[in-house]
């Protein structure tokens, strides 16, 4: 995965929580449907994108380890 992709899915996944986030403070009605939604998409994006770099990592010292 490149740099650019990565620092893309994390901003991505920021604006979503950060959103939800705002939806709840200020959104009167359907405040929780819209802001838990988003929270939630948010919150997917970030640790798939944590969980994504930290296999890549331990794949490459796996492979340098190897040869």
């Amino acid at each position: 995965m490149r740099v650019t992709n990565l620092i893309f899915s994390y901003v991505i996944g920021l604006i979503f929580l950060i959103g939800g986030i705002l939806f709840i403070v200020f959104l009167d009605d359907n405040r929780y449907l819209f802001g838990i939604t988003y929270i939630a998409v948010g919150l997917l994006l970030l640790v798939g994108t944590h969980m994504a770099i930290r296999r890549r990592m331990k794949a490459d010292r796996e492979r340098v380890e190897g040869q």
